[in-house]
């Protein structure tokens, strides 16, 4: 009795819903994924075959724009030109409160710009690490 106990009790795992079901689930799983392997191996053989069949052309690519050679801050004669000007002056109205007129503009010298060096500076060397005295 007890040996038929046991067999009655594992009798669902070699039916049709245990271990063949199992079995036959994994394998169509990994054939599924042998197919994907294979599919994606494919690619490369399959791109050179349409470029060989269809080549790559740029007709549908869009044309290459010009581009204006840029325009010096400054001409040669120092003025500044009128779109510069026109930056300029819609910066200065975003920054003050009322009306502003720009009376004069002109470019800064080596010797005025040198205060961003030394803010650099000041700036690196609040960085530093003072030593104790011990």
């Amino acid at each position: 009795m007890i040996a038929e106990a046991d067999t009655s009790r594992f009798a669902p795992l070699f039916l049709e819903t245990g271990i063949p079901l199992a079995v036959m689930g994994m394998i169509v799983v990994f054939l599924a994924l042998i197919v994907l392997i294979t599919i994606i191996s494919a690619f490369p053989f399959a791109m050179g075959v349409l470029e060989k069949v269809f080549p790559e052309s740029n007709h549908h690519a869009a044309k290459p724009k010009k581009t204006p050679k840029p325009t010096p801050a400054a001409t040669d004669d120092g003025t500044i030109p009128g779109h510069i000007l026109a930056i300029i002056a819609a910066a200065v109205a975003e920054a003050e409160p009322g009306p502003v007129r720009i009376v004069r503009t002109r470019q800064l010298t080596t010797s005025e710009l040198a205060w961003t060096l030394e803010g650099r500076i000041r700036h690196h060397a609040s960085h530093r690490l003072q030593t104790r005295n011990r």
